[in-house]
């Protein structure tokens, strides 16, 4: 990691907390992907669908108007918590993967981040969020790792 300051990303008004321009970051970021013949909106989209086989509320989810809708929909479905702590960052990781991979803009804008660290700004959030103390800023880190097999690649 490098000595510069981290980058702080968010959505909303957090005031001079978070680096505006990294806002593509975000999962609730506008960045359309397909997968498995769905359209999904966002990151977010794509996570909380993966929540639930049934279909019904996986369409839902999946054609929620906002992010934080398909958030409040994943957060209803009857989860087996065991086996979603097992998986969730491996949901989140493939989510990431298909975001930047199909969005070719978002994904120079990440390389662009060089080495600096990135950490999502949550204000409740102690394990995807990096602001917080003893935050695992786990969203941040697998950001980080898709940038290194990015700039691995380029290399």
């Amino acid at each position: 990691m490098s000595n510069s300051k981290p980058i702080f990303f968010g959505v909303g008004k957090i005031g001079k907390k978070i680096d505006q321009s990294a806002s593509f970051l975000c999962n609730f970021y506008e960045s359309p992907f397909t997968f498995n013949g769905f359209v999904y909106k966002t990151v977010e989209h794509y996570f909380q669908s993966e929540k639930t086989q049934d279909a019904k509320a996986k369409h839902s989810i999946i054609n929620a108007k906002t992010p934080k809708k398909a958030k409040q929909l994943g957060n209803t479905c009857k989860l087996d918590v065991e086996n979603w702590r097992k998986i969730n960052e491996s949901v989140m990781l493939k989510g990431l993967e298909l975001k930047f991979s199909q969005n070719s803009d978002l994904k120079d804008k990440l390389i662009a981040t060089g080495s600096n660290e990135l950490r999502e700004y949550s204000r409740s959030d102690k394990f995807w969020g990096g602001s917080l103390k003893n935050s695992q800023n786990k969203l941040g880190k697998l950001l980080m790792t898709l940038r290194e097999k990015y700039l691995e690649k380029e290399s």
